[in-house]
């Protein structure tokens, strides 16, 4: 029989089998972890550590005694990525709003982006199961490399470096060169400095292979799907769904359904109409939106991030640098200051306009 518990539930359990002593934390110079046994669930070892800015590595390991459910676990970092690596062991995962329920199994790769989402996974009792977890802040982690140097990445990656975080999963393989690294890992015998250099290499070296297993199969993809007349109406109606909600942005499968398409259309649509995902569209539109506002000089940079959407000022003023090239308030002074000297070097009406066969000055 499954037992089945919620995240508080989950946390609890964990917290009770520290305070008993059957779950034992332990640190080092670089790493934190845990050992021991947590009932429902079994014996547990989980370590991560944190790489360089932006990025960390983490191994997590149970013994299940007996099939269970986690139930409405919720993804709170936002602008997180997450690549997964199945040592062993087989998970039923349901992401809400993102995917229907998939089997995520031994020697299979993830890679995600779950943001305030709710997850459900369950568990088979019986079973050793492994994962080996990769996470990374695309605004960090890719900071100083150029939106050409990032096309080879999945379209979702490339946009959240530039500050556009939806959700996203991809699913491959483990081959034969991914699984000695994550063997290399779980066995790594180093320690203290040597330790961190020889993780951080590996988890590159893993991150290397999975975005060029993913690379490839983007390039055998089927041709793009045909588009009827109303499926073309349809995502313009989405696009200008979006013009009008800058600022509160309905959902992928939201939008969907005010437009009474399938939201698998919906993206490859979009992206055969114009040329970018949804959200990406809207990244672009709001950012175009804020030029416009800027020019008028008739907001602040705090307002003009409102207006179009921003919550946080940093992550409008990291956009809007990546894509013009200059912070916002030094872009409207530049503006104004271009305008200024093109007035400054016009003529005036009251100036005559020199003959024809004169050479103005």
């Amino acid at each position: 029989m499954t037992k089945t518990i919620s995240e508080e539930d989950y946390k609890d359990l964990w917290e009770e089998s520290q305070q008993t002593g059957q779950v034992v934390e332990y640190y080092d110079e670089f790493i934190t972890g845990h050992q021991g046994y947590i009932p429902w669930v079994g014996k547990v070892l989980d370590w991560s550590i944190s790489l360089q800015d932006g990025l960390g590595l983490g191994v997590y390991r149970y013994d299940l005694e007996q099939d269970l459910k986690l139930f409405e676990q919720q993804n709170k970092n936002a602008s997180w990525s997450v690549l997964s690596f199945f040592v062993s062991g087989d998970v039923k995962t349901t992401l809400r709003g993102v995917i229907d329920q998939v089997d995520e199994l031994a020697e299979r790769t993830y890679l995600s982006c779950c943001s305030d989402t709710p997850e459900t996974e369950e568990w088979v009792g019986g079973e050793c199961l492994t994962r080996l977890q990769i996470w990374f802040e695309p605004q960090h982690f890719l900071k100083n490399f150029t939106p050409e140097q990032l096309s080879p990445l999945p379209l979702e990656v490339q946009q959240a470096a530039e500050g556009t975080i939806q959700p996203y999963y991809y699913s491959g393989r483990m081959t034969p060169a991914m699984k000695a690294i994550a063997h290399q890992i779980l066995n790594c015998s180093y320690s203290g400095i040597m330790q961190r250099f020889y993780l951080e290499g590996k988890a590159l070296e893993l991150m290397t292979l999975q975005f060029e297993q993913l690379r490839d199969q983007s390039r055998t993809l089927t041709p793009q799907i045909f588009l009827k007349s109303d499926d073309l109406d349809r995502i313009h109606q989405a696009r200008d769904i979006l013009i009008a909600n800058l600022i509160d942005p309905p959902s992928l499968l939201e939008l969907a359904r005010q437009v009474a398409i399938n939201d698998h259309k919906l993206k490859q649509g979009f992206r055969q109409v114009f040329g970018t995902t949804v959200f990406g569209y809207l990244h672009d539109y709001r950012l175009q939106q804020a030029q416009s506002l800027l020019q008028t000089r008739e907001m602040s940079v705090g307002e003009v991030a409102h207006q179009i959407g921003y919550v946080d000022r940093s992550h409008f003023a990291a956009a809007f640098r990546k894509k013009f090239g200059l912070n916002p308030s030094h872009y409207a002074r530049q503006y104004q200051s271009n305008r200024s000297a093109t007035s400054l070097i016009s003529p005036s009406s009251h100036q005559k306009t020199p003959p024809s066969h004169q050479q103005p000055i």
